[in-house]
């Protein structure tokens, strides 16, 4: 596991505090948990675009080829 130094809030780190607390988890544990549901929900624009691929189809089979044709507001 690497190590690695984070900022938070007053208001973040007492709530950590209090959820390992009540839980037994540590801090590290909880932000690694907090991470890996964020991951899990491709939360990214990039991850949530390229979901997309292959999602539909086109009306005409040249898009790919004339695509500055048919998008020129893109150029």
């Amino acid at each position: 596991m690497l190590r690695t130094q984070i900022s938070l809030s007053a208001e973040q780190h007492a709530y950590l505090k209090e959820l390992s607390r009540q839980t037994g988890a540590s801090l590290s544990e909880l932000v690694r948990r907090a991470i890996d549901e964020l991951r899990e929900k491709n939360v990214t624009p990039v991850r949530k675009a390229l979901e997309l691929v292959g999602s539909f189809e086109a009306d005409r089979d040249d898009v790919s080829e004339r695509h500055d044709d048919f998008f020129p507001e893109a150029l």
